[in-house]
């Protein structure tokens, strides 16, 4: 079965649970690039809570709407820098963020003009952690409406899905808190990821009106 999503940094874990159970995953980008989604921001939570980190973005023309596949990253400011310096403080005493380190800051660190780029090339490094199979295709297609794929990167609709919990870092102090990006889950799990990720029953987002 297809399914037709949109980019996201660093995609949350109900994007990963929905990418774990199908074989061929379509990224739409001829879709209008939206703010206060997920496209360009990402959640983790940190000492302190709930810290929220987005990309910059060009700005287009006035008035002009831009297609996904169109946004530019901008770099007048040091985001990498910041983001590195709040993943490394959220996770550096994780069990598995030594081991995944390297490959992500590599990654990370590019200079990619694009945020769908951007975005692909995080997104195809989890699924090589997760050795995860599913195929990724680019569609070109006119956008349909599609409510499972507004729903994976609404940065202000709850999910439907219910997430078991996992020992988190901050847990004692923040409790649990679900659907953070794909970092907390495999920083925290390592290789037991997917098999979490499996047991998630994403019905309740794949069957919207």
């Amino acid at each position: 079965m297809e399914l037709e999503i949109f980019s996201s940094y660093i995609p949350n874990v109900a994007t990963l649970a929905v990418l774990s159970q199908h074989e061929c995953v379509n990224i739409q980008t001829q879709a209008y690039y939206q703010k206060q989604t997920y496209r360009n921001r990402t959640q983790i939570a940190g000492a302190n809570g709930l810290l929220n980190l987005s990309i910059p973005i060009e700005k287009g023309n006035k008035g002009t709407r831009l297609l996904d596949e169109h946004v530019l990253i901008s770099y007048d400011e040091m985001w990498q820098n910041n983001h590195w310096k709040s993943f490394a403080s959220a996770y550096q005493s994780s069990p598995f963020f030594e081991f995944y380190q390297d490959e992500l800051e590599a990654v990370f660190f590019k200079r990619q003009k694009k945020l769908l780029d951007f975005n692909l090339d995080i997104m195809q490094l989890i699924l090589d952690w997760l050795e995860l199979d599913t195929q990724i295709q680019i569609s070109r297609k006119q956008p349909l409406y599609n409510p499972t794929g507004e729903a994976l990167i609404s940065a202000k609709k709850t999910s439907a899905i219910y997430f078991p919990k996992y020992i988190q870092v901050f847990e004692s102090k923040l409790g649990f808190i679900s659907n953070l990006n794909a970092l907390d889950l495999i920083c925290c799990l390592g290789p037991e990821s997917l098999s979490y990720l499996k047991k998630i029953d994403v019905t309740p987002i794949l069957g919207l009106p």
